[in-house]
């Protein structure tokens, strides 16, 4: 344990902070080929401690190695909705996984930001843009429920960035102006 301690800080210090993309996961790789095959381990161990100072930018390389089982571990942290997790990171990350198990999830956190998250809706659009990307049938029939609700269920914003990723605003008759505020 002790060697996959040193192994993990070592990943950690090169991981370091701020944004984690694709050529930052590989670089970490390059580095620590066991990496892949130990990342998941290490992810369920920060989330089971709550260590989501270390969990995230983790998170961040694994998602690009795509290990499998990944989805798995991303899910069920998301769910819970617990204090000092970035759900908007996860929800990303979920969605370019193309993960069935973040549907439930993130249709979960959309229903409850809906009326709160405005008047940008930056969440529950990256929440409506990871569905649609996940794509399943379970996917795409809440965001129809969201864009075929009558006005004042759900806010227009929502409704038309639903109905725009499923390609039926117009056949609904959406302004995307007047639905968007004239933004």
């Amino acid at each position: 344990m002790a060697a996959e301690d040193a192994l993990m800080r070592r990943v950690d210090s090169l991981i370091g902070s701020g944004h984690m993309g694709r050529e930052k996961a590989v670089e970490v790789e390059d580095a620590f080929p066991e990496a892949r095959a130990r990342i998941l381990g290490r992810l369920r161990l920060s989330s089971q401690a709550g260590d989501w100072r270390r969990f995230e930018p983790q998170a961040g390389v694994a998602v690009h190695l795509h290990p499998e089982g990944l989805a798995a571990i991303l899910a069920p942290v998301l769910a819970p909705r617990a204090q000092g997790v970035n759900s908007e990171d996860l929800v990303d990350m979920l969605g370019e996984l193309r993960a069935p198990e973040g549907v439930e999830p993130i249709s979960s956190l959309v229903r409850e930001r809906k009326d709160t998250d405005g008047p940008f809706y930056a969440l529950c659009i990256k929440g409506v843009q990871a569905l649609a990307g996940i794509g399943t049938p379970e996917a795409l029939r809440f965001l129809g429920d969201i864009a075929r609700t009558a006005p004042g269920k759900w806010p227009d914003p929502l409704r038309w960035h639903a109905a725009q990723e499923l390609g039926i605003e117009d056949e609904l008759g959406f302004d995307e102006d007047a639905m968007l505020g004239g933004a």
